[in-house]
């Protein structure tokens, strides 16, 4: 761990990182770029106005402020001061905040928010007449976190308006989940919402507020490489993880001051939090020992090379086949990392992919035990189970080896795990059901999108269309299209000006016909560009250039992926038949799709490609309550 601890000692700064604007915000007073009474907003005069959202700008964000967002505050200005006298007439004390920057989420900024005790009315400002879905999106995404997260706003109302410049049409309409409005309905807006007198608020205060949102796997890294602890997440704590983690330092003390071997086995559904929990785990522990190393495996390369670029070590972060090929070449002089995560521990490769690769009879399992039992005095090896995921050949042998290889040990090896893996073991084993992350914590939709997505996969339509219900209306975004131009607009229009949202292309590694439609895949991929590029490079997930496969993308997430449906997973009378010479390549593809449908954190976008044998998958996700997504939606 000493390795970790200079890493993160030496970082002073992250380039567009999470945590770089955090630094930012604890700099300045505010995360906004003007608050005020409404009265006062309207005592304003526009060029001194203007001359402060601009300052505050400048001070606050590492963006570049440009002409249209220029154009768009005087045009929001000119309509507020055209409109607000009515309202602060009728309901006085409201508070008006322009560019609220939501806490640790890259400068998302809702364009203004009214504000009362009461009452969170988020205001997002476009300057045209059209409703586009992205733009829809986008202002519930808003008041999705402002619910979620934020911890002044939870006992008031939140309500998502859209608002048109480009039109004068007062009345009001309804849209799913928002409410849109032109440019001379605020008075009639708010006249609706405040059914009552509103009772003026603190707006320092509701500034400051805390907010909790679940990191990334890459916004973990960082804050590790930051020597400092992961934020107390609201969403977390609502889940088994803490207890989870807290279940795992006492498994530790117990295997340090007893000189036991230990196998502990955590379980979870894809989002449940489980790399995440593994990060925070050997965080805890070795920051809390001293004299405790650890480190990190996993087979998935993609995962790898990503926490590595981010950590800037590669000492912490290991690809377990790297260790496998360094002890059975007899070069390993040592080992002595007592706590040992093994990432998708039950997709190690089995005997029969140990002798093909290695010309060696025994699984991965066999020796990552033989190693422990050998170089270790004590140990923790904590396996993070996923569920159906096993993508790769060799991988599908399960805990099945697990179970071998311990039964094989020269030490008496103990076993810890969730009540739903002891059939797995023959040997005794010690239950702990908080080592089930049952809870998704990737999404807003508290694991109901793996759900759906098992049922999908499984051919149960029915319970599928059931789920879906839910999903969409608690903010998971679910589309599909014809026309992929529509899909990267919706992306590019809906994340722009947000550096650290990610959007890509995903395909099945079987997909043989992106090129005709202009889009291409490298073998070799350089996944840490994909990830972290820059605007322009055309490698850049967010370029939509260039196609990642579930072997780049699996354990990792996107905010909105773009997934190409291809023909190597076909629907007919009601069964999935996927492409396979073999029953285990034909399971291998169902899971492949499964990976690729669980990758988003905001939703997904599946573009179906607009060929006469694909209008079969068309009808089965519109039968199923999946939205098309539309160009325009009035």
């Amino acid at each position: 761990m000493k390795h970790l601890n200079w890493s993160l000692q030496n970082l002073l700064f992250i380039k567009n990182s999470e945590v770089g604007y955090l630094e930012k915000y604890e700099t300045y007073e505010t995360r906004c770029c003007y608050y005020n009474s409404v009265e006062n907003f309207l005592k304003e005069d526009k060029e001194s106005w203007f001359k402060s959202m601009c300052n505050s700008f400048n001070s606050l964000y590492h963006l570049s402020l440009e002409e249209a967002q220029k154009r768009a505050w005087i045009d929001c200005f000119n309509v507020l001061q055209n409109e607000l006298p009515f309202v602060n007439n009728k309901y006085p004390g409201l508070q008006i905040i322009f560019e609220y920057a939501l806490p640790y989420e890259s400068g998302r900024r809702p364009d203004v928010i009214l504000l009362s005790k009461e009452y969170v009315i988020v205001l997002e400002f476009k300057q045209y007449a059209d409703v586009l879905q992205a733009d829809v999106d986008q202002v519930k995404s808003y008041v999705r976190d402002l619910r979620e997260y934020h911890s002044e706003s939870r006992n008031k109302k939140v309500v998502p308006v859209l608002l048109l410049t480009g039109t004068e049409e007062k009345q009001q309409q309804r849209y799913p989940g928002i409410i849109l409005c032109s440019k001379n309905g605020i008075d009639e807006l708010c006249s609706k919402i405040f059914l009552e007198q509103i009772t003026p608020t603190d707006a320092k205060k509701w500034i400051d507020s805390k907010y909790e949102p679940l990191p990334t796997i890459v916004e973990a890294a960082r804050t590790f490489m930051k020597h400092a602890p992961l934020p107390n997440i609201r969403k977390v704590n609502s889940t088994v993880i803490p207890q989870a983690i807290e279940c795992l330092k006492e498994i530790t003390k117990d295997a340090k001051e007893n000189k036991k071997h230990i196998l502990a086995l955590v379980t979870g559904v894809p989002g449940a939090g489980k790399t995440y929990l593994g990060l925070q785990y050997v965080y805890d522990i070795c920051e809390s020992n001293e004299h405790v190393d650890s480190i990190y495996l996993s087979g998935n390369r993609s995962l790898i090379e990503l926490l590595q670029s981010t950590l800037k070590s590669k000492t912490f972060v290991k690809n377990v086949h790297s260790i496998i090929k360094e002890y059975t070449s007899k070069i390993m002089n040592s080992f002595e990392h007592n706590i040992i995560v093994f990432d998708e521990g039950q997709r190690a490769w089995d005997m029969n992919q140990m002798k093909k690769k290695r010309e060696i009879e025994k699984s991965e399992a066999d020796i990552m035990i033989e190693i422990c039992d050998k170089k270790l005095e004590w140990c923790v090896l904590l396996i993070l189970v996923g569920e159906g995921q096993e993508i790769y050949n060799g991988e599908n042998s399960g805990l099945e080896q697990w179970n071998t290889a311990v039964k094989k040990a020269k030490n008496n090896w103990e076993i810890v795990c969730p009540d739903k893996l002891e059939k797995e073991f023959s040997l005794a084993v010690k239950k702990y059901p908080e080592l089930d992350l049952n809870i998704s914590l990737r999404t807003h939709t508290a694991g109901e999108v793996s759900k759906f997505i098992n049922h999908f996969i499984a051919g149960n339509m029915e319970q599928a269309s059931l789920k879906a219900i839910d999903i969409i209306n608690n903010g998971f975004n679910m589309y599909y299209t014809r026309n992929l131009e529509i899909a990267k607009n919706y992306c590019h229009k809906r994340y722009a000006g947000h550096i650290d949202k990610r959007y890509g292309l995903l395909a099945s590694s079987k997909n043989k016909e992106l090129k005709n439609y202009g889009l291409r895949s490298e073998f070799e991929l350089d996944i840490v560009t994909w990830f972290n590029g820059e605007i322009g490079d055309k490698n850049f997930s967010n370029s939509l250039e260039l196609v990642i496969s579930e072997f780049n993308c699996q354990g990792l997430e996107v905010d909105m992926p773009i997934i190409v449906w291809g023909k190597d997973l076909r629907w007919y009378n009601s069964t999935w038949y996927p492409e396979g010479k073999t029953d285990i390549d034909k399971v291998y593809r169902l899971n492949s799709y499964r990976v690729l449908l669980t990758r988003g954190r905001d939703g997904f976008i599946v573009f179906i490609p607009p060929i006469a044998e694909m209008d079969i998958i068309e009808k089965l996700f519109k039968d199923i309550g999946v939205k098309e997504l539309k160009k325009t939606l009035n």
